[in-house]
């Protein structure tokens, strides 16, 4: 009996919180106010470059063809650039040669920079053949005169003349 009457309590407990039938029913509560503080968020970003080591000039390979030493620290040079450490060669690049040839080779007062042997055999010739003209017109690229005064040539001509140092 007792455990029947077990059963029933707990069927009784079991149907009141199901609330078979029953109407819905509501209930609000007051709920106390919520403050929220918002604390600001530093970030620190952090750049890291890597620079590659730095290899020298970024202007074309060239040895002295030929050097007249003069007595009175007038030295003339021939200059002949490697044509297969470039592939494109613009004004500034034939500047920075005859900069870095008058600063590692001094004292010079006058250069030749050319791109052919034939070129810098061609370049001093006090009377040169119509073959060694036609070197020239294409492989003469630029002069240094009076130690200061660029003149362009061949290809570079229409650039005119430029100062070594300004």
């Amino acid at each position: 009996m007792w455990s029947r009457g077990m059963l029933f309590t707990g069927l009784a407990l079991l149907g009141a919180a199901c609330n078979f039938g029953a109407e819905e029913s509501t209930t609000t509560e007051a709920l106390a106010p919520v403050t929220t503080t918002t604390t600001p968020v530093t970030t620190t970003a952090t750049t890291t470059t890597t620079l590659a080591a730095l290899a020298g000039p970024a202007f074309p390979d060239y040895t002295i063809a030929r050097r007249i030493e003069a007595t009175d620290g007038r030295d003339t040079v021939v200059v002949l650039l490697d044509t297969s450490s470039y592939q494109i060669l613009s004004d500034v690049d034939l500047y920075d040669v005859v900069a870095d040839v008058v600063d590692r080779f001094p004292p010079i007062f006058e250069a030749h920079v050319v791109d052919s042997p034939e070129a810098a055999d061609a370049v001093l010739a006090e009377e040169p053949t119509e073959e060694q003209l036609q070197i020239l017109s294409e492989h003469y690229l630029l002069s240094l005169e009076e130690g200061f005064r660029l003149v362009y040539h061949g290809p570079y001509a229409e650039l005119g003349t430029a100062v070594l140092g300004s």
